[in-house]
């Protein structure tokens, strides 16, 4: 599986992605603690539903990047904040200087390569900083709309002890949490 299967699928479906835009989303975030963070990297953007959000609780600059042009194209299109540069990339070869936070948000399964994901977000961060990956929606739920939808793009998530265990190499537990509606992996790099 290459990330060209992943960027295709996305392109397509672009047009008629949707996320709510919750309260709950806005206290995800906010539990996050991002005030004074200089740098932050929202990874896997979508439409950029955060973006700007993470720019403000933040007071720094966001770069938020998805590897679909099309999701981008309708981010730049939906949110305009100078805050925000949203840029059309994979992951895996993304060059740039360390953010001080990287956020994925409602993504994380669609890397498939879970040691690749660990090592880069390794090189892209500062020492010290935040890898948070959550969900809006709880595990048992989020498998099931992935093996139903997008079973050639996701692969399924594990409870939050096992699937930590590729980070510990290089970051520790801040927080691990499940419910029926959420899923948080926070990390901080060592």
């Amino acid at each position: 599986m290459n990330n060209e299967v992943v960027k295709n699928f996305f392109n397509q479906v672009a047009e008629h992605y949707e996320h709510s835009d919750s309260l709950f989303i806005d206290q995800l975030l906010d539990s996050l603690h991002l005030k004074g963070y200089k740098r932050i990297l929202d990874l896997g953007c979508g439409k950029g539903v955060i973006s700007s959000k993470l720019a403000t609780i933040s007071g720094g600059e966001v770069t938020a990047l998805d590897i679909s042009s099309k999701m981008i194209e309708f981010a730049k299109k939906e949110h305009r904040d100078a805050r925000v540069n949203f840029v059309q990339g994979d992951f895996y070869e993304y060059e740039d200087k360390p953010f001080d936070a990287i956020i994925s948000f409602d993504c994380y399964p669609h890397f498939l390569d879970v040691d690749g994901f660990v090592k880069k977000a390794n090189e892209l961060l500062n020492k010290g900083g935040l890898l948070a990956i959550f969900h809006d929606i709880g595990r048992p739920a989020l498998n099931e709309h992935h093996q139903r939808h997008a079973v050639v793009v996701s692969r399924l998530l594990k409870e939050p002890t096992e699937e930590v265990k590729p980070f510990l190499k290089y970051f520790k537990p801040i927080e691990l949490f499940e419910t029926d509606n959420c899923y948080k992996i926070i990390l901080e790099k060592k």
